[in-house]
């Protein structure tokens, strides 16, 4: 979104592999004055394009990534450390969300609460109208870089407002890739802008310092989303809209009756892709003591068929995760467990970035490991003696994103739903499970409530007003 005449006096960020550190593209590092240069052309942009005209620019952005899906999977794991096996699912989740989100552009522009509103003569004929937002701030995280991106623009598309996205300063390849292909695509220019700085602070105040912000949806942890809604109230946005999807500290419940090898698989997914890095991913393994030893024996033989390492390798499960920073955090935490008397079944083990799957036993929910969102490929069991400690532990947490039961036993599953409180769970499924439709976010230190997912997203995204007919 930088003139080209303008790039020799602009500062570039290197882009570096996770895995083994090479430089794997630049991107520009925006100071305020070329923020705010992003932002004002965005706000100016006044979207004339029909529901149709949207709906065909996300059509054929669909196609245009299914086409290069691959190649779309290389970039996203050389920027993120990702495996191209985790990579290739999350190009598939791009896709499916430009092509839910093309069904809603006409969806978004009826509001409706006319057809519940009753006329009386007594009162004057009204109507509900909805308009898009001017400008909408997108900020997004590492871990899914060009999902996640697109998981905001393609509703705000939808809902035909404009928005300027601020990906992670590690990854910001795979946003500046997407609006380069929603211009091929027919994307006005001004309606999408990407910003990013080697200082994810100071490009924070760069943004929120602009006076005419309309929304703020942000995805990420909890520290950063409670600075950023102080830093709303500090320049004046404190009552504009405010979307945070946090971090989650997930628990898999598994009851005596459960299929232990369901149980496995389910564990082996929410551990264990993504690198562990997913919001949604599981951080607690409650068992019951019943099925303990049989589950743990056939989880430690299972989980020895993950094959990490070089994330494009096409033979690997489990790539790195996001830097040598992070993996020490986690390598941390797991050693202070170990100290704090969990036993390590399996893994443990780190180099550079590159984790390898681990699972510990007799974890304590006072460890930090299970207390905090541990953000990398962990394993945490915990035994209980019946349902009614699996559920007290599983409750013992501010996070209330995500959460799931493996039982048959649909009377504690809905228990277990209604007295967890979370804003997604799933019976003998992985608590990250969703579909592109559904509400998404949490409670707690999780969210405020705010929705995301599609239809919720794009709807949100307009301004609501009542006409009255006197």
């Amino acid at each position: 979104m930088i003139k080209d005449k303008d790039l020799l006096n602009v500062d570039m960020l290197d882009v570096l592999n996770p895995f083994n550190g090479e430089v794997v593209g630049k991107a520009v590092s925006a100071n305020k004055s070329q923020v705010h240069e992003v932002l004002n052309r965005a706000l100016q942009f006044h979207c004339d394009l029909s529901a149709k005209d949207r709906e065909e620019i996300l059509l054929k952005t669909a196609l245009y990534i299914e086409k290069h899906k691959d190649s779309l999977a290389i970039l996203i794991s050389s920027e993120s450390g990702l495996s191209l096996q985790d990579t290739i699912y999350e190009v598939e989740r791009v896709i499916n969300c430009a092509k839910y989100s093309a069904k809603v552009c006409a969806l978004v522009e009826i509001d409706t609460t006319n057809e519940y509103i009753l006329g009386d003569d007594n009162y004057p004929e009204l109507s509900v109208i909805t308009d898009p937002m001017d400008l909408i701030v997108g900020i997004t995280p590492f871990n899914h870089p060009m999902n996640q991106v697109a998981h905001k623009v393609f509703p705000a598309i939808a809902a035909g407002a404009s928005i300027v996205i601020k990906p992670s300063e590690k990854t910001p390849l795979s946003a500046f890739k997407l609006l380069e292909i929603l211009l091929e695509n027919g994307l006005p220019d001004g309606m999408f802008g990407v910003v990013v700085n080697e200082n994810p602070m100071q490009i924070l105040e760069d943004i929120l310092s602009f006076p005419k912000l309309d929304m703020i949806t942000f995805t990420g942890g909890l520290s950063t989303g409670l600075i950023i809604q102080q830093k709303m109230i500090e320049y004046g946005h404190g009552l504009k809209r405010y979307v945070p999807e946090l971090g989650g500290c997930s628990s898999l419940i598994i009851c005596d009756d459960a299929n232990i090898d369901k149980a496995i698989d389910l564990v082996l997914e929410g551990c264990f892709k993504n690198s562990g890095q997913r919001c949604t991913a599981i951080r607690r393994v409650i068992v019951d003591k019943i099925i303990a030893e049989e589950f743990i024996n056939k989880l430690s033989q299972s989980v020895k068929s993950i094959k990490y390492g070089d994330p494009l390798d096409k033979d690997v499960d489990m790539g790195t995760v996001i830097d040598e920073q992070a993996a020490y955090n986690i390598k941390q935490r797991i050693d202070l467990a170990i100290d704090g008397g969990a036993r390590l079944l399996y893994g443990g083990g780190m180099k550079g970035s590159l984790l390898s799957p681990t699972i510990l036993d007799n974890v304590d929910l006072s460890m930090e490991l299970v207390s905090q969102e541990t953000f990398g490929p962990v394993c945490s069991i915990i035994r209980a003696d019946s349902f009614e400690e699996a559920l007290s532990i599983a409750k013992k947490t501010n996070y209330k994103l995500a959460g799931a039961i493996v039982t048959t036993d649909k009377e504690k599953a809905e228990r277990a739903s209604s007295e967890l409180k979370v804003g997604q769970f799933s019976l003998n499924g992985p608590p990250g499970y969703r579909t592109e439709a559904a509400p998404f976010g949490g409670f707690g230190d999780s969210g405020n409530g705010e929705k995301e997912g599609i239809i919720l997203a794009a709807k949100g995204m307009r301004r609501i007003r009542t006409f009255y007919k006197h």
